[in-house]
């Protein structure tokens, strides 16, 4: 590797604190806004994938609206995106 991983890990650290920096300015009291914020940073974390947190963190999204009643507030680019991460997941089951 022309950058060696003894460079590279002290950036990744401070890329990761930045990230956890932005929890701070979530809304913690609005469900629909904190369980999906949740998901997506613990499953970031639990998958090494930023992808595959951010698809868990749609699904939830469009769950907790669904499970509250507000179904019109999801917009229909978020139901096209939940619809591929879970034909994603399918094929990657297969």
């Amino acid at each position: 590797a022309i950058v060696p991983t003894a460079a590279i890990a002290p950036i990744l650290i401070i890329v990761g604190v930045m990230m956890l920096g932005s929890l701070k300015n979530i809304h913690w009291d609005d469900m629909s806004e904190a369980v999906p914020a949740f998901f997506t940073s613990i499953f970031m974390g639990f998958s090494y994938s930023i992808t595959q947190g951010i698809a868990v963190g749609f699904l939830t999204y469009t769950l907790t609206k669904l499970v509250k009643g507000q179904v019109k507030d999801v917009h229909v680019m978020i139901w096209i995106l939940d619809a591929l991460f879970i034909l994603n997941y399918i094929s990657m089951a297969l």
